[in-house]
Formats: C-alpha cells, structure tokens, sequence
C-alpha cells in the first residue's frame, strides 16, 4: 500500500495507523506542522485494513435525531472552567464517579495539545475549555479501546476524530459515548508553537498554561490568558494574534475546507458548543457565566441527557436558532488554497506581527464576522 486516502482529504484521526496490524504505518508531521499517515513498505502486507477502515473513503451519512435544547449548569463549579455551559464537565463528572474513564484533550508540560485519558475527578480541569488547535491522538484508540473491556468511557473531540474513532472501534458499544464539538477547523500546531515561543521571547518568562476562553471578562467578550512563571498576559480575543490568524482560516488542516463531518454525518451522540445569539431568540436563558447549545444525535444521548436534567437550567430549541450563530456547523471553513499554502511559506521565516498584518481579515470584515458569531449588539 502506497497511499491510503488523498492528503488533502486526511483528518488526521489516526484509525488507519491504529488499525494496521503490523504498525507499518506511523503519523509525521508535514511542512505545515500536521500529521498524516506514512507507510513503511517493509512491513505492510498490502492487508487493505487502512483503506476499509478510513472514514474519509467509507463516508456515509448518519441518520440523527438533532433534538435541540439551550441550557446552562445550574452550579458554578461545573460552568467556572468550562467554555461555555459545563455540559461536558456534568456528563464527565457522572462518568468519573462511575469509575469509569475521560478521555479528551489537554496540553502536557510541553505545551503540545494531546488526546489524554482520566480516572479521577481532580483531573477533570486539564480536559475543560476549548484549544483552538489540532490535537494529537498518538495511539489513543488502542488505550480507549482497552478500556472497554470493563469500564465506561467518555470520549470528546472534534468531529473528524468521533468518525474515526467509531471507524476503528468497527461496531458500537454500550459503554461508550461520544461528545463532539462545533468546530471552525483546526489550526497548525507548528503555529501555536510560534506564537507561544514569541510570547516566551516577549515576557522574557516560561509559560505554563494558556487559556483560549477566560471568561473573567465575560462568556460573550472572554479573553486569551497566558500563564507565565512569574506573570499573567490576558487580551481579549478580538485582539488577540493568534485569534485573528484563526479565524482568518488560513491555518487550517487542508481537509478542514471541505469537511465531511458536518450536521447530517454527525458520528457522536451529543454535539456541544456555544449557544452564540441565545438573546435573539431565548432571552430568558442568556447567563454572563456561559450558555450551551445542545444538539442529540443518538438514543444513546437523549438517555445520557435526560440523566443529567436535574444540573441543568434548559429549554427545547430549533436546529437552526443554533446553526445561524455557528455557521460552522453547516459549513466548512473558506480560503483559497493558494493563500493557504503563501501563508505557510510565510509561517517559516516571518513573526506572527508579520503573519497577522499580512493575512487577517480586514479589520472591518474582521469585526463583523465576530459580532456576527457572537451576536454582540
């Protein structure tokens, strides 16, 4: 086997790699900062396995229920660390007094974004709040799927990462479920690991956490917060440079401009993220700490939400109250392609002041798109 799915297709989700039976096939990194799949030729045994098993090539549509509700955490200490509404920090809560196993994202002590598994309630606090990169699942899959042989387990990410995980795992279990995030697409890591050297360079200090969604200055207005040593650096994240690379789309995973994983192949059992605009149609729901938007794609998860409705302040809504505030969710991410691939030529010797003054969206179409997300009047 030489080519397992076309490159600019490839998640990333590692199902190939997880499933070869051999190990022949290992994740690098490109130019860009992103790993795909190569194969080593010694080993592979041209088995197939990978091909069957790539969810790009044996993409189908899900059937969904997309039952809808806005709702909120009735406690501060499930909303305090969360994004937006904690809903994923109530079912994980629930999973981990269970003694079962989280799984999610969360920085190590190098700063890189990893797929990371928990066991204890005190650990929780790694996996909450967004990270506005891609990260890496390594051998992931194999651990989680270990796991199921005699315990219950969460699994959150991207959407991409939920279709590839359920291609690996090749049927359903009952003690797994599945939370996948809105996502806009996910940016380079070889990026952020820019952006933080600078910062580094900057304060003249180490940093040893980053938060992408404080929410000191509110959910609807929250900041970017960059824990050193010694010091703190908070901007709000209309004026952040790592956001306005982001949201530029020019660092994205090249499959992230043509996703298959959008509403209608939806692989998880809930679908989480923020209720961006809940004032223009739920007023009486808006809360300063965070609001989610909850979309159920499963019977599995309508069971799973109706578990959690005693934490909760929510009410029924419509798909496309939700979808007209994340058009992300209907919609992959656009840029040209050759833009994409000047920026990161760009990205190799220039700074991020460089980068942003070259290719963020003009500061009028910049600020438009922002307060059309987050519907700010």
């Amino acid at each position: 086997m030489e080519i397992i799915c076309n490159k600019k297709d490839c998640t990333g989700c590692t199902a190939c790699s997880s499933s070869c039976p051999k190990d022949a096939i290992s994740m690098v990194e490109d130019k860009c900062g992103f790993l795909y799949p190569s194969i080593d030729q010694s080993k592979c045994i041209d088995c197939g396995l990978c091909k069957k098993t790539c969810p790009v090539i044996n993409n189908k549509n899900n059937d969904s229920i997309n039952k809808c509700y806005v709702g909120y955490a009735n406690e501060m200490k499930y909303k305090i660390n969360s994004s937006s509404g904690g809903i994923f920090t109530i079912i994980a809560t629930k999973i981990l007094e269970d003694n079962g196993i989280v799984i999610g994202a969360a920085f190590n002590e190098d700063n890189k974004l990893i797929h990371y598994a928990i066991d204890k309630k005190e650990d929780l606090y790694k996996l909450q709040g967004s990270k506005y990169l891609q990260s890496n699942l390594d051998n992931i899959f194999k651990v989680l799927k270990e796991y199921l042989n005699d315990k219950k387990v969460l699994f959150v990410g991207t959407p991409c990462q939920i279709a590839g995980l359920k291609a690996y795992l090749k049927k359903d279990y009952n003690n797994l479920i599945t939370i996948d995030l809105f996502c806009h697409g996910v940016p380079s890591p070889r990026l952020f690991d820019k952006y933080i050297k600078e910062l580094e360079t900057k304060y003249n200090d180490k940093l040893i956490n980053y938060n992408f969604r404080d929410k000191s200055t509110g959910w609807d207005n929250y900041s970017n917060k960059a824990s050193f040593n010694k010091k703190e650096a908070k901007e709000l994240q209309v004026n952040n440079d790592y956001m306005k690379l982001f949201l530029s789309d020019v660092a994205l995973r090249e499959s992230c401009y043509n996703c298959n994983f959008k509403l209608g192949n939806k692989y998880s059992d809930i679908t989480l993220g923020d209720f961006w605009g809940v004032n223009n149609y739920h007023p009486d729901m808006y809360n300063k700490e965070g609001v989610s938007a909850i979309i159920i794609n499963t019977e599995k998860g309508n069971d799973i939400f109706n578990r959690i409705t005693e934490y909760l302040t929510y009410k029924e809504c419509k798909l496309d109250e939700i979808s007209s505030g994340n058009p992300s969710l209907v919609r992959s991410s656009d840029v040209s392609i050759n833009k994409r691939n000047r920026f990161f030529i760009d990205m190799e010797n220039n700074s991020i002041e460089y980068l942003v003054k070259k290719y963020k969206r003009k500061n009028s179409i910049f600020k438009r798109i922002i307060k059309k997300i987050l519907k700010i009047k």
